[in-house]
């Protein structure tokens, strides 16, 4: 993945994320999130009694969309498609705490929490657009 697309996932601290409810309609909600290289997966804080939890309950993976980049000043975007599911494996959570909480150190004081759960996103498409370049900066996993 190019640099460019990676410190603009280290500069963001939001997006939006999309999960599919129980009955299939979609639920999008803003989050902080982090983020791990290469493969890319993005990791979000939660609580397992929230609305795009309800489709996560039973362990399995669901189809779920992320979108970063929301301001007109500086007009980059990227999209994302891919799975989502709740990390249960302590070594995994161990390897995502740090980075998260470094990212979003106000979500820290939520870790010990019962209700609280990481959610690992891994996307299976992504385009990152720079609108400001010219010509306009588009890069795709497709690519």
């Amino acid at each position: 993945m190019e640099q460019k697309i990676l410190d603009f996932l280290n500069k963001e601290r939001v997006c939006s994320l999309t999960t599919l409810l129980l009955d299939g309609s979609p639920h999008a909600a803003a989050m902080h999130f982090s983020h791990l290289g290469q493969p890319l997966e993005i990791y979000f804080s939660t609580e397992n009694t929230s609305r795009k939890c309800q489709g996560l309950l039973s362990g399995q993976e669901v189809k779920a969309s992320v979108v970063l980049g929301f301001t007109e000043e500086e007009f980059k975007t990227m999209q994302l498609e891919g799975v989502i599911k709740i990390v249960s494996d302590k070594a995994d959570l161990e390897k995502i705490k740090p980075d998260y909480y470094l990212k979003n150190p106000h979500s820290k004081k939520y870790e010990n929490e019962p209700e609280t759960v990481f959610l690992k996103f891994t996307p299976t498409w992504w385009r990152y657009s720079d609108y400001k370049t010219s010509p306009m900066t588009i890069i795709s996993s497709l690519d």
